[in-house]
């Protein structure tokens, strides 16, 4: 089930992050920001829940303007790759855009993940700019992005 995040889900929602991104290769959330996030009007955070109403993922969007939809980073715990978790958060996210009439997603992703890359070209995504040096450990990101019709 995913639902928009909730105060109540700060702890799991941290604990995802830590146990699924590394400090020294990505810019980790902590629980006072993730907090501050639930609570921000111009941003999206959905969780992915289990049986219990326990979030085992999320996906984090920010609205940027009144055009855009910038997806900041998505995580599901690894018991729960194996479901379509992750693809029904993005699609969440994806939905976004339509509900605020934005016409424009933005995403980063490193530049060594060449199988990330392939999935979000699949989606219809391009790679807009080239970043050096964006992550903590020195690797480079693509800038990608995908436009929709004001619909």
């Amino acid at each position: 089930m995913i639902r928009e995040a909730k105060s109540s889900d700060v702890e799991a929602i941290y604990h995802i992050e830590k146990t699924m991104f590394k400090d020294e290769v990505y810019f980790g959330l902590q629980e006072a920001e993730i907090a501050k996030l639930i609570r921000k009007k111009s941003t999206k955070l959905f969780v992915y829940c289990d049986e219990n109403d326990r979030a085992v993922g999320y996906a984090l969007a920010l609205l940027v303007g009144e055009k855009g939809v910038w997806f900041n980073s998505l995580a599901v715990l690894q018991p729960y790759h194996s479901t379509n978790a992750a693809k029904l958060l993005f699609q969440e996210v994806e939905a976004i855009r339509r509900t605020k009439g934005s016409t424009v997603v933005i995403l980063e992703i490193r530049k060594d993940n060449r199988a990330l890359e392939r999935r979000y070209k699949n989606l219809g995504y391009t790679v807009w700019k080239e970043i050096e040096a964006y992550y903590p450990d020195g690797c480079g990101a693509y800038r990608m992005t995908k436009c929709f019709s004001k619909a």
